[in-house]
């Protein structure tokens, strides 16, 4: 026992001899941007304001982008109602994109179907339908829907994307369907192009909802006014009815 007690006092007298290493000392140019990291960090985050063009991409759109959409209603509409006679061509009339797109597929005959027409009224072949990207528009304009029909209406949106873009893609499949391609046929042409139609009465029926839901006044009947050119409806909101949608054309 008495040796034990002599080697604890002779440890802890070694102890207190002991000498801890000094800490490292950092001159100013090191010790400040490590002081300045420090603070950074335990400091609240900046609340940055979007910018202007991320605002302008989620502000609820004018009445003039939303006339957009009752207009490509009306063009749609025209579509359906006209179907065949729109996507029928006789005598071998083609518009260049057509003659780039579309293999012939009737051999002599003097009509044949141009499935590619289809897309010229579902806002997927030229920017200046009013329908082109107007998936972008109505996810904006979602904020001018009343409460209780956001649901309603955010399927609607959901649909209408999902059965354009069918729409489109049968379209094309259609053009493509011919004798000249492996397993083609004009009947495989016209079976797609079915298809492709009843796509349309989907995007159809979805685009009307969302018209409906929003509020929106109808555009007037569409009319063809010539190859190659487009109607495309404005709002004019500054005067004593309160606004009305006004067509003028452009061409492509």
């Amino acid at each position: 026992p008495a040796s034990c007690s002599t080697r604890r006092h002779e440890t802890a007298e070694t102890h207190s001899r002991m000498r801890l290493p000094a800490p490292p000392k950092l001159d100013n140019a090191v010790a400040a941007p490590l002081v300045a990291l420090l603070l950074t960090a335990a400091a609240p985050p900046l609340l940055l304001s979007p910018s202007p063009a991320l605002a302008a991409a989620s502000a609820s759109p004018t009445s003039t982008e939303l006339s957009r959409l009752s207009a490509g209603l009306a063009r749609v509409d025209y579509l359906l109602r006209d179907w065949d006679r729109l996507t029928t061509v006789c005598n071998g009339v083609q518009d260049a994109t057509e003659a780039k797109q579309v293999a012939r597929t009737i051999g002599d005959q003097k009509c044949s179907k141009s499935p590619l027409i289809v897309q010229r009224y579902i806002g997927a072949s030229s920017t200046l339908d009013p329908l082109f990207k107007a998936d972008k528009l109505m996810i904006r304009a979602a904020s001018l829907v009343a409460p209780e029909q956001q649901e309603e209406y955010s399927s609607a949106v959901d649909v209408y994307i999902r059965e354009q873009q069918m729409s489109s893609t049968m379209a094309y499949t259609s053009s493509w369907s011919g004798s000249e391609n492996p397993n083609g046929s004009v009947e495989q042409i016209e079976e797609n192009l079915l298809e492709a139609k009843k796509e349309v009465l989907e995007t159809q029926a979805a685009l009307r909802t969302i018209v409906r839901l929003l509020g929106l006044p109808p555009a007037p009947p569409f009319a063809e006014e010539g190859p190659g050119v487009f109607s495309v409806y404005v709002a004019l909101t500054n005067i004593p009815e309160g606004g009305r949608l006004v067509r003028v054309s452009d061409v492509e």
